[in-house]
């Protein structure tokens, strides 16, 4: 009976017990640093800083102007007022 077999084998068996251990502790560290961060979330105070970094795309864009090209027709539209039309028809 080969005992050196069983003894390699052996210790590469508590090698990846060992690893494994290692891996689940950190995993466990990273959960815990992952709920501690939700935790201190703060809702309003976070969006509103957040908003304030990235003003340009909450803003309102610039209106857009149309310019004719060959030809092309431009029809000004008031879109304040409603001239009865219903049916959603120009």
């Amino acid at each position: 009976m080969d005992v050196s077999y069983h003894v390699l084998l052996s210790q590469v068996t508590e090698v990846h017990v060992a690893a494994s251990h290692c891996v689940i502790g950190a995993q466990r560290e990273r959960v815990n640093e992952v709920t501690s961060l939700v935790w201190s979330v703060h809702d309003p105070a976070d969006r509103d800083n957040f908003r304030s970094l990235h003003a340009k795309i909450f803003n309102t864009p610039e209106r857009f102007e149309f310019l004719p090209h060959h030809g092309d027709e431009v029809r000004h539209e008031d879109h304040g007022k409603t001239n009865g039309n219903t049916n959603g028809n120009l």
